[in-house]
């Protein structure tokens, strides 16, 4: 007598089942629909910002923000699209002076900048590269709308230094990021799988 009420409810069961099942899935997708619409993913390409971030290696990027000196942010200019780091916003002065054997050192409304995060001394190698824009002991000041941006491996990195880069508008900025994702795990299968990068 009891069977077909125990039939019932396990019926019923498995459609509670279903449904907290579809509820989750929507939940997620709404997740990836914001995150997205927040975020971006970013492949660093090249070495211009060792040891900070590595070839191959994913960042995310917040799409909406307001740059600040010391952010990374990715941006199109004549080169293409690159990362690099802000060292000057508008209105600020920027300068590299000498500080012996060929090194230069960045000063930023004529205070020498902290910068413990370059991997080596920033050396004037640079200025024998053609269509330099700044040149050591030079003072340029960034203009309204405009940031001045420099890779964490200053010896090899084309930046705000040359012409081809110069003043980036904040118009052509992607975006900044947000977080640097490890490479080679199960956290990088994660973040590429719901922010497109599979």
């Amino acid at each position: 007598m009891n069977e077909p009420y125990t039939l019932d409810v396990k019926r019923r069961g498995f459609g509670d089942a279903l449904l907290y099942f579809a509820a989750a899935l929507c939940l997620l997708l709404l997740a990836v629909t914001i995150i997205n619409s927040a975020f971006s993913l970013c492949l660093v390409d090249g070495s211009s910002m060792w040891p900070t971030l590595r070839d191959g290696q994913y960042v995310t990027l917040y799409n909406s923000f307001t740059p600040e000196c010391g952010d990374i942010v990715v941006f199109d200019c004549e080169e293409g699209t690159l990362i690099k780091r802000v060292v000057a916003t508008e209105g600020q002065t920027v300068e590299l002076r000498y500080a012996g054997d060929n090194v230069l050192e960045l000063y930023v409304d004529g205070e020498r900048a902290e910068e413990d995060y370059l991997g080596e001394p920033m050396t004037d190698a640079y200025v024998r590269h053609s269509g330099v824009f700044l040149r050591p002991d030079e003072i340029v000041t960034v203009p309204e709308g405009c940031l001045f941006v420099l890779g964490d491996n200053r010896n090899d990195s084309t930046d705000s230094r040359f012409a081809s880069v110069g003043f980036v508008p904040i118009g052509s900025v992607r975006g900044k990021v947000a977080a640097i994702v490890p490479p080679g795990n199960i956290t990088e299968f994660f973040v590429r799988l719901f922010m497109g990068g599979l």
